[in-house]
C-alpha cells in the first residue's frame, strides 16, 4: 500500500463555499480520481493554505506528494499562496516525488525560480484542445500512452510564463506554451501539468455553476442563458455515447469522455512511484 500526501490547493473560505454550494472540494476530486486507479492508496489530505497545518505523518513516510488545483494565484504574495510554496520547497527537500494539476504545475515552477502571470487572451476554460506533446514529452513517462495531440479538462487564467533552470517542457498548445513539464526542486523532480486529468464533465459542471457569474460577459459566454445551456450540455454529455449530438456540440472526443484516457498522468505517476 502506498501513503500518498495530498495538499489541497484551495483557501478555508473556498472550502467552505464548495460545502455551502454542496460541490466537491478539489482534493476531494482528486482523491476520487487517484483511488480510481488504485483503490489500495491511503491517502491525507494537508490544507496547505492554513496557518499550522499539518499532515499526519512527516514527509518522509510518503511516498508521494499532489498537489490539486486552486482559484488562488501563485504571484500573490499573501500567507494562503506563501505557505503553500513552502510546502513544496519542504516535501521535494524531503525527496518526495511530486504530481502536481494547473495550481499544482504553477506553484512547483514559482518554488523553483520560475514565473506566473495571468493571461486573459489565453485563458482556457473547459477544456485544453490539441495538446501537443514535445520530442522530449514524446519520450517522457508522464505522457506514456498520449495521442500526439490530444484535449483535456481545463480551466485557468493564470500559466507559467518561465520555467525554472533546468526543467524540461513536456507538451505545449496554441493558448498555452506550458501545458507538461518537468520541474527539478531541492532532492525531487516535479512532474506538472497546466490541465485537469482528475476532472470529469460533473465538476466541470459545478465549476461553471460556482464562478458563472464571471464567466458571462467576457470571451467566454454572452449571457446566463448560454452558460446554463453550456453547463446542461457537460452534464448530458456525461452519460452520453461518443457519436451523441451533445458530444459533437461540445467537441469533445474519448480522451475526455473516456476516464482511463483522461486520467492518463496520473496513472503514470502511480506507476513510476518509488522508482
Amino acid at each position: 500500500m502506498k501513503n500518498i500526501l495530498l495538499m489541497e490547493g484551495s483557501s478555508q473560505p473556498a472550502r467552505e463555499r464548495a460545502a455551502h454550494l454542496g460541490q466537491e472540494t478539489t482534493a476531494e476530486v482528486y482523491v476520487r480520481a487517484l483511488l480510481a486507479e488504485d483503490p489500495n492508496l491511503q491517502i491525507d489530505v494537508l490544507y496547505g493554505a492554513d496557518e499550522g497545518a499539518q499532515p499526519p505523518r512527516s514527509p518522509e513516510n510518503y511516498a508521494g506528494f499532489v498537489i490539486s488545483g486552486s482559484a488562488l494565484h501563485a504571484y500573490d504574495n499573501e500567507p494562503d499562496v506563501t505557505r503553500q510554496i513552502d510546502w513544496v520547497r519542504r516535501v521535494a527537500d524531503a525527496g518526495l516525488p511530486i504530481l502536481g494539476s494547473c495550481w499544482g504545475l504553477q506553484i512547483c515552477a514559482v518554488a523553483g525560480g520560475g514565473a506566473v502571470e495571468r493571461n486573459d487572451a489565453h485563458a482556457e476554460m473547459g477544456f485544453a484542445r490539441k495538446i501537443v506533446p514535445t520530442t522530449d514529452g514524446l519520450g517522457h513517462p508522464l505522457l506514456a500512452d498520449r495521442a500526439s495531440a490530444f484535449d483535456a479538462p481545463c480551466i485557468h487564467y493564470d500559466h507559467v510564463s518561465r520555467l525554472p533552470e533546468g526543467s524540461v517542457l513536456l507538451a505545449s498548445n496554441s493558448r498555452c506554451p506550458v501545458q507538461a513539464a518537468v520541474i527539478p526542486l531541492g532532492r525531487s523532480i516535479a512532474w506538472g501539468v497546466q490541465y485537469h486529468p482528475e476532472f470529469d464533465l460533473p465538476h466541470l459542471a459545478e465549476i461553471y455553476e460556482g464562478y458563472g457569474d464571471d464567466m458571462v460577459g467576457g470571451q467566454f459566454f454572452d449571457t446566463r442563458n448560454m452558460l446554463d445551456s453550456h453547463i446542461a450540455d457537460l452534464r448530458i454529455a456525461a452519460e452520453a455515447a461518443v457519436d451523441a449530438p451533445v458530444v459533437w456540440r461540445l467537441g469533445i472526443d474519448t480522451d475526455i469522455l473516456d476516464a482511463s484516457i483522461r486520467r492518463t498522468e496520473l496513472r503514470n505517476w502511480l506507476r513510476h512511484l518509488g522508482e
